[in-house]
């Protein structure tokens, strides 16, 4: 008989809903479920919470993971994450102590950790590109880095039978790599196999089929699937009566989201080659995908890097009717003029006017709002200008707004830095709840 795997898709961002693929998991119709948990807001977001308190920074969704996904574990469904975030043995702790709690004993956990790299990006001293330095021009800034990782280490925990696979930066697609090509046997260094396997990963992590079809809006949302066999045959799909379209639109869409360059997807897997990939319509919210190539990976890393940028300031307001959009943008002035006094301390100044242009910053134009708010956000070195800033903001009530907010957060940036490979040491471990 021809192997083949189906494996669906349960998260494609660290706050995306887990019933709709826990329903999927239920259906019997997968074996495996993957789960990209990560953008790199969500891993800086993570680094924040880990900043506060060293045992947090996973992904905060464990427990009601390990509660919705109790009946698939117990049938022996395997799920491949990475949930650990910027702190993969807590998130490994929270895992054992949910499983314990629903008497799922005896689950073999593979937990992947090296792509901390902190210590490696400190040795070398790296570029940081975007920022015009190396790490020592903003050492003391620097909090973190992560690189991103592929799907050997989770290929090695499947073979050591982990049911779940828990990894920190883990990248987008390799979540579902490891599965395919441990399941089908294909060898991580059959190029034309790996791009097919990381098509597969790319579309069920890029969401595909998961915005509401128009013909069907009143029926509930499902998250994709995806059936690959041993001879590269991809197929997705979802369960019946749900809405989202897998159709030819979707697929392309899907396979075009994030890629610079198609016949260059650079991956810690593979150089894939999606220039020759089509779809074809199979059946009812079926779809085959063929044509990706491959050729070897980088040789280095991709790492994200994490930066103490100081303070986030955020002040809003509302205004209504006539003459609505003309009232913020003066308001915005006589907020950016009481500002002055701390321009020694502030390094960034936004002011924009959701309804107008909060997104596109001017350059696309739009119909005159009903109603607008404004937004004036500031990042700040010290906590104490901050503070103030912050009380400045109780002056947006000028002009006839309403409804003022106010916040004070720590600043993270990240920026991006490469690393060579052989200064990556990756490190696997099955544990027992």
């Amino acid at each position: 008989m021809t192997r083949t795997i189906s494996i669906g898709c349960g998260s494609i961002s660290g706050g995306d809903r887990l019933e709709p693929g826990a329903e999927l998991a239920g259906s019997g119709l997968v074996t495996y479920m993957g789960f990209d948990c990560l953008a790199e807001r969500t891993l800086a977001l993570a680094q924040v919470r880990r900043q506060s308190d060293p045992g947090s920074g996973y992904d905060p969704r464990l427990p009601d993971l390990i509660r919705l996904y109790t009946g698939f574990l117990s049938g022996g469904g395997r799920l491949v994450g990475n949930f650990g975030q910027a702190n993969v043995d807590a998130g490994l702790d929270v895992t054992r102590r949910a499983l314990a709690e629903y008497g799922l004993n005896g689950i073999r956990i593979g937990v992947v950790r090296g792509d901390d790299v902190l210590d490696a990006v400190r040795a070398a001293d790296v570029e940081l590109p975007e920022m015009g330095c190396r790490y020592r021009d903003m050492a003391d800034q620097v909090i973190s880095a992560h690189a991103y990782i592929g799907a050997e280490p989770v290929v090695e925990a499947l073979d050591q039978g982990a049911q779940i696979v828990l990894g920190g930066r883990l990248a987008d697609p390799s979540v579902w790599v490891g599965p395919i090509c441990y399941e089908l046997g294909w060898s991580l260094t059959d190029w034309d196999k790996v791009a097919m396997a990381t098509l597969a990963g790319h579309l069920l992590e890029g969401g595909i089929g998961r915005r509401p079809s128009e013909p069907d809006r009143h029926l509930p949302l499902g998250y994709p699937l995806a059936t690959v066999d041993e001879d590269g045959q991809l197929t997705l799909s979802k369960l019946d009566g749900r809405s989202g379209p897998i159709d030819l639109k979707a697929g392309r869409l899907g396979m075009a989201h994030e890629i610079h360059d198609p016949r260059r997807y650079l991956t810690p897997d593979v150089t894939a080659n999606f220039s020759e990939v089509g779809f074809t319509e199979v059946g009812p919210q079926q779809l085959r995908a063929y044509g990706a190539t491959g050729s070897p990976p980088p040789d280095s890393y991709r790492v994200l890097v994490g930066l103490d940028l100081g303070w986030k300031v955020v002040g809003e307001v509302s205004f209504g009717g006539p003459g609505c959009v003309e009232r913020a943008a003066e308001q915005g002035e006589v907020v950016k003029s009481l500002l002055s006094r701390w321009s020694d301390q502030i390094d960034d100044l936004l002011i924009s006017t959701h309804g107008v242009d909060a997104v596109f910053l001017g350059a696309i134009k739009g119909g005159y709002p009903a109603d607008c708010r404004l937004r004036i956000a500031a990042r700040i070195r010290s906590r104490e200008a901050a503070e103030d800033v912050a009380e400045i903001y109780w002056r947006l009530y000028g002009n006839g707004g309403g409804g003022v907010t106010r916040a004070i957060d720590k600043a993270i940036g990240v920026t991006p830095a490469f690393l060579p490979r052989s200064s990556v040491d990756l490190e696997m471990e099955v544990v027992e709840s």
